[in-house]
């Protein structure tokens, strides 16, 4: 028979090891490398001038698995050109076959508003648990890294 204490001390240590584990840890049913968790992208110059300035897309994606094993997603693009700036929060959903990413946004709110913007699709290969590379596809195509974000500890 098990004492009471070498059960308190299996189970710490289970929630010990579940609070210490890494953003990019495996969740259940995940292929691997898993995606879930927060990432920072950030796009090549697209948009070229003559003079040399350009456009750049950055931002941070959270993505989740759902249970029918679709991806689903919410982001804020910052978008800087010579001519203005604007910023897009979006959802999107997204596909996952072997090591490819597809996800396909819709725009949620604008800043600002008055301006035209398309929602920002990603065509992505996943690399590893930590970086994808690939194309952003809107209204503009740029090549595009995504890594993970830094983990907060408390």
């Amino acid at each position: 028979m098990v004492s009471s204490t070498k059960k308190f001390a299996a189970i710490a240590g289970v929630l010990a090891l579940l609070l210490v584990a890494p953003a990019g840890a495996q969740t259940r049913g995940e292929p691997r490398p898993a995606i879930t968790g927060e990432w920072r992208f950030d796009t090549a110059p697209y948009n070229v001038n003559p003079d040399g300035s350009a456009c750049r897309m950055s931002g941070l994606m959270t993505i989740k698995r759902n249970a029918n094993g679709a991806y689903s997603g919410r982001f804020t693009a910052r978008e800087t050109c010579p001519h203005g700036s604007w910023t897009a929060e979006q959802t999107c959903i997204g596909v996952r076959k072997g090591d490819k990413l597809e996800l396909t946004a819709t725009i949620i709110k604008l800043t600002p508003a008055n301006v035209s913007y398309a929602p920002d699709n990603w065509s992505l290969t996943i690399k590893n648990g930590s970086r994808m590379v690939g194309q952003l596809r809107s209204a503009d195509v740029a090549d595009v890294e995504f890594r993970r974000s830094e983990a907060v500890v408390s």
